[in-house]
């Protein structure tokens, strides 16, 4: 049971908050709280002894913060996943959170769903970014993230066309189409294209 479970570290300087967010994730059943903590340090502390798969953190929290959190935890191997818990909505702050290592971003005024909702894809090795955010955000994003020539490979594989298919549609050999998926891929952070299509649409690069 304990194997099928995501568990989670939530890290903010508000103990009624962080007491409300363990008592949320704990009645899922696919959810356990394995530690919380008061600030930066205390969250990089925990993230060493209790290994969880994913760290929800605040963006102003003491000592250090969560994008400064972010930095440091996904410099390490193995790191787990981060959603930033944020009473902010500045794509500027969010923008150099995402480019930290930040993998969701959940405003602390939306439904507490959407917390359980962000941890639960980012475990997926997807990112989530609240509906406020998102649209902002990733529009700023989308023409830097993939070339031109990446976003028509992944919106044909989209479409159902396979590798064969796209390279007659757009006049390039297979080899290329690959060359030009796996590209993809990594800007993406994808392990398959598969992933990577799935993620393009999440980020709205693709529809």
């Amino acid at each position: 049971m304990d194997q099928e479970q995501i568990t989670c570290v939530i890290g903010d300087d508000h103990e009624a908050l962080r007491s409300g967010l363990a008592a949320l994730l704990d009645a899922e059943d696919d959810l356990r709280v394995v530690g919380q903590a008061r600030n930066g340090r205390e969250l990089l502390e925990l993230a060493e002894r209790r290994r969880p798969d994913v760290m929800v953190a605040d963006i102003g929290m003491p000592a250090i913060d969560g994008i400064a959190f972010c930095r440091e935890i996904t410099s390490r191997p193995d790191p787990p996943a981060v959603v930033l818990y944020t009473g902010t909505a500045e794509t500027d702050v969010l923008q150099s959170a995402l480019d930290a290592g930040a993998r969701g971003f959940v405003v602390k005024s939306g439904p507490p769903q959407d917390l359980v909702r962000a941890i639960r894809t980012v475990h997926a090795g997807l990112p989530y970014v609240d509906g406020m955010l998102g649209a902002a955000l990733f529009n700023r994003r989308a023409e830097s993230l993939l070339s031109e020539r990446e976003t028509q490979v992944l919106q044909h594989l989209a479409n159902g066309l396979t590798t064969q298919a796209v390279g007659k549609e757009l006049y390039l050999s297979p080899a290329t189409v690959r060359s030009y998926t796996e590209h993809a891929m990594h800007k993406l952070g994808a392990n398959n294209r598969v992933h990577a299509v799935t993620t393009a649409l999440r980020l709205g690069l693709i529809n």
